[in-house]
């Protein structure tokens, strides 16, 4: 079922691919559209078990992405943005590097599939952790398509809504491929797992953060570059204001309507102070311009009455010319041409206090903004100045914006301005810290490695544990061995009825003897045993055997010598270093043992015990002779009314 759904999931994944071709996408959309669709075929060549074809198609890819993701983490003074952008002119069409580059979320999913493929869904090579970081990317990815984009954004965030799916739809045909693995092996891999998901969230936790702290680092770079063109303006509009303040107070001294050549000698030194007048004016009390510098380019001035041709200075030029008073004006279209703004300073004589006319010096604010920014490194920065819903002023580059701007109201004359700093793309880029990106994907190496080391570590001692374990079952195997071939060496050497050697063994033992001489052999066989297991029965008779060997073994075993069944009823005592006086004595203590056992015969007499001994004394032994002489003598016991020993005579023993 799980390998029907997966099949299923890699199929779905081709339309939500072709979604994605839907026109006016942004450059990093196509770079996703490859390197997904490559993605897929080579995937879709794994399902069809042609790993050729798949590793054709997908290291070239991996390679690829790995190439966009060093992009984000090579420092500036290594390769530089300029460096990136001229390489992504070589490509047709127009690519900017900011807009060229997907989300590094993106490229770590697309990344991660491609190696689980490559590692053909291995459990031992890090699928499971692969997959895992693949879906907490992709759950990143999910959040920022769904929140708003962070308000100071360096980076791009997100990517369109099918490629997400897309992206998805092939985790899930590799997750549903590898489940069943997942399902008989969860214990193992389990801790491993958490541990490095945990680590892995950090590095993105972190990484956002970073971003974060970031994006508002450069953020408060373009309000200081902001702020300080403010202060700038400021500065500069109260120095000229000072100095046409003087310069006013000079014709106040003076007394009277300054001639032409006074005027010009005077207004050319505060004209080349401060380049950014468009003229410097005297206009008499009736609103006539009289006296203009410089002349050239403001002939048309001249003579011209204000009150009349230019109506939007009229409240400025009353509190100069009627009221006595500073007028100003907000920004205004001049006649000759240009914007800017026009100060009014009144003239009197100092004698009697009689207005004389006012001094008019009008700024121009293009020339004005572009000598102070002059003084500033802001070419990749769009300076403008806006208020009343127009577009004073413009500096810097028009398109490759961010997305974002930094505002401050300023006064020009008597408007309220506002002026904003826009960074450019390419700034923004240079400018970038590179370290949130390597938080990240260092981050996600070590839950990587993290993850494969405790995987190992758990295998092997899994495997340990196992080996143990058959080294325990071997060891328990050995030492069984080693009892049953005991058991078996015992039951080969003994009786099991009555637990004493059998023939094989007494033999063996007798061999072994160094110095036995001399050698008594004893041969003991119960009298009339046959009706105890007629009448009896065999059980009884198994009894009675076990009782008589364990009676009769003892005083055997005691004298150094071998007490063992010879077979039915028959028993073979062998003692070394035994001479017949002592011989004869232990075959007498036998035959009472078992006179006095309590064991009884069917007529209610004590069961009885004839021994035939056989004593030798010289070598070489000869066992058969031996055994024959000792049976010769059990013979004549049996003969002579039983219950009774007979010791061969020593000629017997020895013939």
């Amino acid at each position: 079922m799980s390998m029907v759904l997966s099949r299923l999931s890699l199929y779905l994944a081709l339309p939500a691919l072709l979604l994605g071709l839907w026109p006016d996408g942004e450059p990093d959309q196509y770079w996703i559209l490859l390197l997904l669709g490559l993605l897929w075929l080579g995937q879709f060549a794994a399902l069809r078990q042609r790993i050729g074809t798949s590793r054709w198609l997908l290291i070239p890819t991996g390679i690829l992405t790995l190439a966009i993701i060093a992009s984000f983490l090579i420092a500036e003074h290594w390769v530089s943005v300029d460096l990136w952008q001229r390489g992504l002119d070589f490509l047709p069409g127009h690519w900017e590097l900011f807009h060229s580059r997907p989300p590094i979320l993106a490229l770590c999913m697309i990344f991660g599939l491609i190696l689980n493929v490559l590692l053909l869904s291995r459990l031992g090579l890090g699928s499971p952790i692969t997959l895992l970081l693949v879906a907490m990317c992709g759950a990143w990815l999910g959040y920022r398509w769904l929140t708003p984009p962070p308000e100071h954004a360096s980076s791009l965030n997100g990517i369109p809504l099918p490629m997400l799916v897309a992206l998805w739809l092939l985790w899930a045909a590799q997750g549903l491929s590898l489940f069943p693995t997942l399902r008989r092996y969860w214990r193992r891999i389990l801790l491993p797992l958490l541990v490095g998901g945990l680590i892995a969230l950090l590095a993105m936790v972190s990484w956002q953060e970073q971003r974060q702290t970031d994006d508002l680092r450069l953020y408060a770079l373009a309000a200081s570059e902001g702020n300080r063109i403010a202060t700038l303006l400021a500065t500069e509009t109260d120095d000229h204001v000072k100095a046409m303040r003087r310069f006013a107070s000079f014709w106040n001294m003076l007394g009277h309507v300054p001639t032409r050549s006074e005027w010009e000698q005077q207004a050319k030194r505060y004209h080349d102070d401060f380049g950014y007048f468009r003229n410097i004016a005297f206009i008499d009390l009736d609103g006539t311009v009289i006296r203009v510098y410089p002349l050239r380019g403001n002939q048309s001035n001249l003579d011209l009455n204000l009150y009349k041709s230019y109506t939007l200075a009229r409240k400025a030029l009353d509190r100069s010319l009627i009221y006595g008073i500073e007028g100003q004006t907000g920004i205004v279209d001049f006649l000759q041409g240009g914007r800017g703004i026009i100060n009014y300073l009144p003239v009197r004589n100092l004698v009697d206090g009689t207005l004389l006319g006012a001094v008019s010096m009008s700024v121009s604010v293009d020339t004005l903004l572009n000598s102070l920014l002059a003084q500033t490194s802001n070419r990749n920065q769009a300076i403008t100045l806006s208020g009343n819903g127009q577009l004073y002023f413009h500096y810097g580059p028009l398109g490759d914006l961010a997305d974002w701007r930094y505002q401050q109201m300023v006064e020009m004359g008597t408007d309220r301005l506002i002026l904003s700093v826009r960074p450019s793309l390419s700034w923004l880029q240079a400018m970038r810290s590179r370290l949130p990106e390597i938080t990240l994907i260092f981050g996600i190496l070590l839950a990587y490695l993290l993850h494969m080391v405790l995987y190992i570590y758990r295998r092997l001692a899994h495997q340990h544990r196992l080996a143990n374990q058959a080294n325990a079952s071997l060891r328990e195997e050995i030492k069984e061995r080693e009892r049953l071939q005991q058991e078996i060496e015992w039951i080969a050497s003994h009786d099991e009825l009555t637990q004493l050697p059998n023939r094989r063994e007494l033999m063996h033992w007798m061999d072994a003897c160094e110095h036995p001489l001399p050698l008594a052999v004893l041969i003991c066989d119960l009298d009339h045993f046959k009706s105890v297991n007629d009448h009896f029965g065999h059980l009884e008779g198994d009894r009675y055997l076990k009782t008589i060997a364990e009676r009769c073994r003892l005083p055997v075993e005691r004298a150094g010598g071998m007490f063992a069944r010879y077979g039915g009823e028959e028993f073979v005592a062998c003692l070394p270093n035994c001479d017949r006086h002592m011989a004869g004595k232990i075959a007498e203590s036998i035959r009472r043992t078992v006179a006095q056992s309590g064991l009884v015969l069917p007529n209610d007499e004590p069961v009885t015990l004839s021994i035939g001994v056989s004593v030798t004394d010289s070598l070489p032994l000869q066992r058969n002779r031996i055994f024959q002489t000792a049976d010769d003598s059990l013979y004549r016991a049996k003969q002579e009314g039983r219950n009774r020993v007979v010791l061969a005579e020593p000629s017997e023993s020895t013939l």
